[in-house]
This record gives C-alpha cells, structure tokens and sequence, in this order.
C-alpha cells in the first residue's frame, strides 16, 4: 500500500496527518471519561496510501476504543486545519476535529465521551 511521495506536496500531507495524530494522542491525555488508547509499535510511523480513496494513514499508530479499532485518516491535499477522520468496524465515518482542533460530537460518541 505504500506509494510514491512527491515533494512539496507529500512532505506537507505527511506532516499534517502527524499533526493530527499528536493533537488526538494530547487530548486522549487530557480529557477524561474515555477508555480510548492510541498506541505504536514502537517503530518508524509508516506512513501508507489507500489507492481506492487516496488518503493516507499512519498503519502502525493504532486508536482502540470501547474495545473497538478505529480507524484513522486523512484526505489528500485536504486544505481543512486539522482533516483526520474515524472509520469504526461498522463502517461509519467521522470528522475527528472541529476547525478550532477539539473533538467532534460524533467523534465524543465513538469513543464513549
């Protein structure tokens, strides 16, 4: 799944999606009344495309929550502040962030807030 990056433009998506990911991984820390964990193997983050959709996704950061994988991406070439998205087993999908980086409503609900 991995593809061929083309600077700027990928070092720009790559680091957006890593930025995305730290701001959940703070707010997981700092909110309360949640059993969400994101978690890494403990390697390099590997970075990956889906070739149906073409966003990309960080394949060994893992977010567990309520005993379900989910599962967490971002548009290419997204222009929005803070484009992460949540794609739970049934298939639903949420925005994770507000325009102002805070968890969405429908994000709240899939990790049990």
């Amino acid at each position: 799944m991995s593809y061929r990056r083309v600077i700027p433009r990928d070092l720009f998506n790559e680091a957006n999606l890593l930025k995305c990911l730290g701001r959940l991984s703070i707010l997981l820390d700092e909110i309360i009344g949640h059993d969400a964990e994101l978690t890494n193997d403990g390697g390099p983050f590997d970075i990956q495309q889906n070739p149906a959709s073409g966003a990309i996704s960080c394949i060994n950061v893992d977010l567990v929550a309520r005993g379900r994988q989910i599962w967490l991406s971002r548009p290419l070439n997204s222009r929005e502040p803070w484009p992460l998205y949540a794609d739970d087993e049934n298939d639903e999908t949420v925005a994770v962030f507000t325009d102002d980086g805070f968890f969405t409503p429908e994000f709240k609900q899939m990790i049990g807030l």
